[in-house]
């Protein structure tokens, strides 16, 4: 998958991890840096995770993922320990996705909204 802003080149391809516990998508805020996005300027929200009460900034961004692009409201956060998470609003919404416990496989089936 890669992301893209408004104006901006996509970023080169790179792994998310998929968290069905994650209400919407987060990326580490240098993704943000490096789309020319000013992360302050985006609508500030407080979230809870696993490691408490954490501040991001929201931005529209386009996803590419399998299947074509897919504009969402991402978050991005300052110090995320991984490149991105892919949550319920802006992944899990255009997808089918089944998780193989047995073989640690999931496949994705791309949902498309008239």
């Amino acid at each position: 998958m890669s992301l893209c802003a408004p104006n901006s080149p996509r970023t080169r391809k790179f792994e998310a991890i998929i968290d069905s516990g994650a209400t919407r998508c987060v990326f580490n805020a240098d993704l943000a840096k490096y789309l020319g996005l000013v992360l302050k300027d985006g609508i500030r929200e407080m979230t809870t995770g696993i490691s408490g009460s954490q501040e991001v900034w929201l931005h529209d961004v386009m996803l590419h993922v399998h299947g074509g692009p897919v504009k969402i409201r991402a978050a991005f956060q300052e110090g995320l320990p991984t490149i991105g998470l892919l949550g319920m609003s802006g992944f899990f919404e255009h997808f089918t996705i089944t998780f193989e416990f047995a073989s640690k496989e999931c496949t994705l089936e791309r949902i498309y909204h008239a």
